[in-house]
């Protein structure tokens, strides 16, 4: 299952470098940051996705990669939760 997910997340990563290259039109600093994190970091989860062991079952591999692809979205609700619950309205 580490296979699939760090799979899973290198294309997430992947798509990262997309969407920071299709932005460098309208905003280049933001698109500018995408793009110089994710292309290293998916670099690095891909090899490493590459270094390990086979998943022994079809569904381990499309369950971890989903995980992985998911994750990152996971986390990113998570914190715009806490924000949303700490800013509070008085």
């Amino acid at each position: 299952m580490k296979r699939g997910f760090l799979f899973g997340l290198g294309s997430f990563l992947s798509l990262g470098v997309i969407t920071g290259l299709v932005q460098l039109s309208s905003d280049v600093t933001i698109a500018a940051i995408m793009v110089a994190i994710s292309v290293p970091l998916s670099i690095l989860v891909i090899y490493a996705a590459n270094r390990a062991p086979p998943n022994r079952s079809r569904v381990h591999a499309v369950f971890g990669w989903l995980a992985g692809f998911l994750i990152m979205d996971a986390v990113m609700l998570c914190i715009f939760g806490i924000v949303v619950i700490f800013s509070g309205h008085s």
